[in-house]
């Protein structure tokens, strides 16, 4: 300690200068030790001092005046350590309660004190008498607003519980020790473009609902579609019955991980309830289970009203950092026309409404254009389809990228080595581990090595194999919950029906092994279209049914082999008719025998009598 400072001090002096904070106290130790030393000419020589503390001239000689006013006390850094002259516990939550009352700014509170002070109102922690003509020392704005709430405090008074949850300590995970399939995240965004649609009076937006595991950081699984409107103007969006053929569909198709599954979900259109939770529950033994974020909106205090009632973001941060990155890589202007902007009533581009004048003037001549015509149209918009496809291959090429820096990646050992081999080009660590041994010693000999880190479609595949999926009798289980439409096998031994939620065409599937005109309920999963599955009247599953493809009359070869199993099925069909007309077959082919025999016998008479004469001329020779 600097004795020179503390020489000087009375002891109820050394006990408060004892009190400042560590950082503090040596900072006025050593400004009280330089300005000790400053003589004549003062500016040259605090000029000097200043440069030699890299501070500012003002600064020094604004400390060197405070210190000649104040002593040592002019030297405390007040923005550290506040100044509390006169400013008892009883004032300061006062202070704090003006400033928690205003829905904005501290300065009108501190101007609401004033004027409660000027009126001679009486004020916590301000003794009576007090002279109101002028401020006492300690409350002027500049000194009060360092005693002003926290401000966790104020957004939580001012906003709420959730906007102010980002001044309180957060609690982080990582990905070191999940594996594959353990946890899958769902949830649904809206890309911020438009598309146009056939059929739709006006551009509309894409939506999308999908699946990320949160280990590898692969979204596997998503559907998309337009948020379109119904003909009474209402508009139609994603809706549960989507999300649980989703679900069926992760479930079915990839599966989950054998020590257990857990699906991360939320409160509003990515949701499941209690009851699809506890068929999952039962069907799975307990493996895999639904884990929700909270619902926020709470009250901060006693009187103030909850807020409206949502999920917490940071239930899957992993995927609102992954959603963040797709709208960016959807957003090139050449590629993807019709931008709509992050939130589109702040930012949405101004060009946007001339846009979509021009948009609804092409799609209501288009409802009277052959479809050549339409094909030939310029459209201000990308056509649903194209942008589906799009969005297909950017989620893809996501999922491929290995330059990123997701959390835990290196911890989790998600690495590989690449090879460099001359006159080759770049190959994988597999595919080299994969040659014959005296091939990869050659190629290890030449090569030279690359680390870089794996894509997560890559971790995702890798882990995929160890996944148990549903059978189709438990994914039926999951879908008969839902709502299913009754169907007839037709006299094609077809099943066909539409839903424009699948499909524009008709949907065709093939049910030969029941009779024609047998009724049953269906249930097609628009994410595997490919299938579909019975019930009878009591809601019991049947099984599956294939769909009856349409082939286009370009593709040759599966024009083949569609006219092949045509045959097949044909061959299949008529073999119960085969077994019934075995008799008539059995009669007829005796009846051909004799007719034939009847036929050749006069020629067999003939041929017996000339072989008897040829016999009797060589006996006599």
């Amino acid at each position: 300690m600097n004795t020179s400072i503390t020489a000087q001090l009375q002891s109820h002096e050394l006990t408060e200068f004892l009190q400042l904070p560590v950082e503090v106290r040596a900072q006025v130790e050593q400004w009280d030790s330089a300005l000790r030393k400053i003589c004549k000419p003062i500016q040259n020589n605090l000029a000097k001092l200043a440069a030699a503390k890299g501070v500012s001239l003002q600064t020094a000689r604004r400390k060197y005046d405070d210190w000649r006013r104040q002593g040592w006390r002019g030297l405390i850094n007040r923005a550290k350590v506040p100044e509390d002259r006169g400013l008892s516990p009883e004032f300061i939550e006062f202070w704090k309660k003006l400033c928690q009352e205003n829905g904005r700014k501290c300065k009108p509170a501190y101007r609401e004190f004033l004027r409660r002070f000027k009126a001679g109102e009486m004020i916590p922690g301000i003794e009576p008498g007090t002279p109101r003509h002028s401020l006492p020392p300690g409350f002027s704005y500049d000194n009060l607003i360092r005693y002003k709430p926290s401000q966790f405090e104020l957004t939580a008074a001012r906003i709420g519980r959730g906007a102010a949850a980002d001044f309180r300590p957060k609690v982080f995970t990582t990905r070191k020790d999940l594996r594959v399939g353990e946890r899958f995240i769902f949830d649904d965004m809206w890309h911020d473009f438009k598309v146009v649609m056939v059929g739709q009076r006006r551009a509309m937006r894409l939506l999308q609902l999908h699946a990320h595991d949160l280990f590898s950081g692969c979204q596997f699984a998503r559907g998309i579609k337009p948020r379109m409107e119904a003909p009474d103007g209402t508009s139609i969006g994603l809706n549960e019955n989507e999300m649980l053929f989703l679900v069926a569909h992760v479930l079915s198709e990839f599966g989950f991980h054998p020590d257990g599954c857990v699906l991360m979900v939320e409160h509003g259109t990515a949701a499941i309830r209690e009851d699809l939770e506890k068929v999952l529950f039962d069907l799975t033994a307990g493996k895999v289970l639904v884990d929700r974020s909270g619902i926020g909106g709470a009250s901060s205090f006693a009187g103030q009203y909850a807020g409206r009632s949502k999920g917490n973001f940071r239930f899957k941060a992993a995927l609102e950092s992954l959603g963040n990155l797709i709208h960016n890589e959807t957003a090139a202007l050449l590629d993807v026309p019709g931008q709509t902007g992050s939130n589109s009533r702040l930012n949405a581009p101004e060009e946007l409404a001339g846009r979509d004048r021009h948009a609804d003037a092409l799609l209501k001549a288009m409802a009277a254009l052959p479809p050549a015509r339409i094909a030939q149209l310029r459209l201000p918009f990308l056509e649903v389809n194209s942008a589906k496809w799009l969005v297909e291959e950017i989620n893809e090429r996501i999922n491929q990228r290995t330059e990123h820096e997701m959390e835990g990646w290196e911890e989790a050992g998600l690495t590989t080595i690449d090879f460099e081999v001359p006159g080759v080009g770049l190959l994988t660590g597999s595919r080299v581990l994969a040659l014959p041994e005296a091939n990869r010693q050659a190629v290890l000999a030449a090569a030279t090595p690359l680390a870089r880190k794996l894509s997560p479609r890559e971790v995702f595949d890798a882990g995929r194999a160890d996944l148990i999926r549903f059978r189709p009798a438990q994914t039926a289980m999951l879908l008969k919950e839902r709502t299913a439409r009754e169907v007839k096998v037709g006299t094609d031994h077809l099943i066909e029906f539409e839903d424009q939620d699948i499909s524009p065409a008709p949907l065709r599937y093939l049910a030969h092994h029941f009779k024609p005109g047998e009724k049953f309920a269906v249930v097609v999963n628009p994410f595997a279209p490919q299938s579909a599955h019975l019930f009878d009247a009591a809601g019991r599953w049947i099984g599956m049914v294939d769909a009856w493809q349409t082939i286009s009359q370009t593709d040759v070869a599966g024009l083949h082999r569609q006219m092949g199993a045509a045959a097949k099925i044909e061959n299949q069909l008529l073999c119960p008719l085969a077994a019934r007309g075995a008799e008539i077959t059995r009669k007829r082919l005796e009846d051909s025998q004799h007719n034939v025999a009847v036929l050749t016998s006069d020629g067999a008479e003939k041929t017996e009598k000339k072989r008897a004469a040829r016999n009797a001329l060589m006996s006599v020779d």
